[in-house]
């Protein structure tokens, strides 16, 4: 390990490895990277860049530069971003790309997930390209995407990783991907509800219309003549149900068990009865 007797420490710095028992090597990197990422933000450029590392033994992020509009939009100081921006994830999606010929793998984590898979993603990140898109959300009203380009690298001497990357708002461009798989999910729904329908209405109708004969047949103090009735309630509950399905304009969900969701039928169909 090296002094700090040739690196320069900006006063505004607030990172750990310039003032640290950290090798010439890795300061003179950081030092360096701070200079170009500095200059970078000054030309106006609406990337936000940023330098995080982390210590192998710890695993606890912490950033040694963040531009200035990364820290106003998580409204939060420096010292504090690394934190805030953890609990702030609400939906991660990893996007990978293991050679140039290969296609890219799209992957969905929620915020639980996140913590279990953060070092195997870090562990990728080093083999090969990741890209994110972080779903960030700093109040119950209002969420907002940044999609995260970053590269890492590590100094095993030091035991430390430093994450070199870059965010953008991709707000707009995610809003309008989520309409598009919505309206896919709608037109499967459609198609599937539509089969659905066609395959019961003709056994349905035949049920229906066997009780009515039976019924006609029977006297009212036959006990069987409750349970035709019944039957004949049943069938008509089950063509309300096969009539929402048909009217089915947009895609709604409910919890049903154990974290499963399932097709809410009547907001589906704009029913709430």
């Amino acid at each position: 390990m090296n002094s700090n007797d040739d690196i320069l420490i900006p006063e505004e710095y607030s990172g750990r490895i310039l003032t640290g028992n950290y090798s010439i090597e890795l300061k003179k990197r950081v030092e360096d990277l701070l200079d170009i990422y500095r200059a970078f933000e000054r030309t106006g450029n609406p990337a936000m860049p940023y330098i995080s590392a982390w210590q192998e033994e710890e695993m606890k992020i912490w950033y040694e530069f963040a531009s200035g509009r990364f820290v106003d939009l998580m409204n939060c100081k420096i010292s504090e971003l690394a934190e805030v921006l953890r609990k702030s994830v609400t939906d991660r999606i990893i996007y990978r790309h293991p050679d140039t010929d290969a296609s890219i793998e799209k992957k969905v984590f929620s915020s639980g997930e996140l913590i279990a898979e953060r070092e195997n993603l870090r562990e990728e990140g080093r083999k090969e390209g990741i890209d994110a898109v972080y779903k960030i959300s700093r109040n119950k009203t209002k969420s907002i995407w940044l999609k995260d380009v970053a590269t890492v690298e590590t100094y095993k001497q030091d035991r430390i990783s430093l994450s070199l990357g870059y965010l953008t708002v991709v707000t707009k461009e995610m809003k309008a991907e989520e309409e598009r798989v919505e309206r896919e999910k709608l037109q499967v729904l459609l198609e599937m509800a539509g089969a659905v329908c066609h395959e019961l209405n003709q056994p349905m109708q035949a049920i229906s219309g066997y009780s009515e004969n039976l019924v006609l047949n029977v006297k009212k103090d036959d006990p069987l003549y409750s349970k035709l009735n019944k039957i004949m309630e049943l069938t008509r509950t089950m063509g309300d149900i096969t009539g929402k399905l048909m009217k089915i304009t947009r895609y709604e969900t409910k919890d049903y068990v154990q974290g499963i969701k399932i097709i809410d039928i009547d907001k589906s169909s704009g029913r709430n009865t």
